[in-house]
């Protein structure tokens, strides 16, 4: 008779589970992890429809109903009291401390991995709000120094955001670098999904997309000025998809610099990338980033791609003049060049496209998942 295991029991914790981004990380976690094994569950202060609506049913999802930070603690608790999970993966240095605290005090055994997104000095620096960016300098960092010790384990998406919290505490024998995973096989489905933009459907005119929340991290001004260079040297036009609180700005900084009848804000879009398949390079221009698997979404559908060289991720995942071009930070000017290069050069953007379809392999879900197993293995052994 086939002796039956006990499943270890690993919850991902996440202040807001919203839209089909979501949605995709959940699945790409669910699809590749070894279910024999795990029994997965994601948990969050606030579950929105948008969220699911987008993931299958059998997916465990707990609704703690508590957005605010705060008062989350005590929901968080009374969770690490009533399901007791082996393993809890929490996001964010504002959640890891917190999450910290609610093991604690909840006097469970569970075992805490902290995983940090994005370079930490530019994560607080780049701030919403005042009181966010004070919290973020000057409070945040000594929780980090006092509790991030008391996990099991730090992984952090890129090499850069593991420096970046090396630098706040030296906790080398617990970090680890796993980077983002990104289904590239599925990515390639969902682009050949049509366009109905008739942009898109213009062989004269070369298509710049760019995408991403629009606030400040993502510096979608130096692209704008980038773009008004290019359209000085030849006809082009640019797309962005996605929102945020500086839509209007930037809508208004497309008028001050003569190219809004160029420029199209398209919004959030569930399948970027039928989008991205069918432009001609993509952009990232961000001030800052943990991993940018935009980049490597963007390489995925075979479209060239140009970021900035900013801290942290697009040095790790671009090949610099192989794999796609890499640019100073808020450089406009330089950004602009190297756009105006590679639209006016067929054979060097099928060169990006062939050396970024092998690239991205390196970064894939199944890989990544083997990588969050093995220290799921390594915390169980420990118990």
């Amino acid at each position: 008779m086939k002796k039956e295991y006990k499943k270890i029991k690993v919850a991902y914790f996440y202040t807001i589970f919203r839209n089909a981004a979501m949605a995709r990380w959940v699945q790409n976690i669910t699809d590749n992890i070894d279910q024999s094994k795990y029994a997965v569950s994601f948990v969050g202060l606030k579950i929105e429809e948008s969220f699911k609506s987008e993931i299958p049913s059998d997916v465990c999802v707990v609704d703690l109903s508590n957005p605010y930070i705060p008062t989350a603690l005590f929901k968080l608790i009374l969770y690490f009291r009533k399901e007791r999970p082996d393993i809890f993966v929490s996001a964010f240095p504002h959640i890891n401390v917190l999450a910290v605290m609610a093991k604690i005090l909840s006097g469970v055994k569970t075992k805490v991995i902290l995983t940090d997104h994005n370079h930490f000095i530019g994560l607080v620096y780049n701030a919403r709000s005042l009181y966010r960016r004070i919290f973020g300098i000057f409070i945040l960092p000594y929780f980090i120094k006092i509790l991030y010790p008391l996990s099991d384990a730090i992984i952090c998406c890129s090499q850069g955001v593991a420096e970046s919290i090396s630098e706040i505490v030296n906790l080398k024998d617990k970090l680890r670098v796993i980077y983002y995973p990104v289904a590239y096989d599925k990515i390639r489905e969902w682009a050949k999904e049509s366009v109905d933009y008739p942009w898109f459907s213009d062989q004269k005119i070369p298509v710049v997309l760019g995408a991403g929340r629009l606030l400040n991290q993502k510096d979608f001004p130096t692209l704008l000025k980038a773009f008004q260079l290019v359209t000085k040297a030849m006809p082009a036009r640019l797309v962005i998809l996605g929102d945020g609180v500086d839509k209007q700005k930037l809508e208004n900084l497309t008028k001050e610099l003569g190219i809004a009848e160029k420029v199209m804000f398209l919004g959030f879009q569930i399948n970027p990338f039928k989008y991205m398949k069918r432009a001609s390079v993509f952009v990232l221009s961000s001030l800052h980033e943990g991993f940018g698997n935009v980049l490597v979404e963007a390489m995925a559908c075979g479209t060239s791609v140009i970021s900035t060289d900013c801290k942290s991720g697009p040095r790790e995942i671009i090949e610099n003049g192989k794999s796609g071009i890499l640019v100073p930070v808020g450089d406009y000017q330089s950004l602009s060049e190297v756009i105006i290069k590679v639209l006016s050069d067929n054979s060097l953007r099928q060169k990006f496209s062939t050396e970024g379809l092998e690239r991205v392999k390196y970064f894939s879900a199944e890989k990544n998942i083997r990588g969050y197993e093995k220290v799921f293995q390594e915390l169980m052994i420990k118990v």
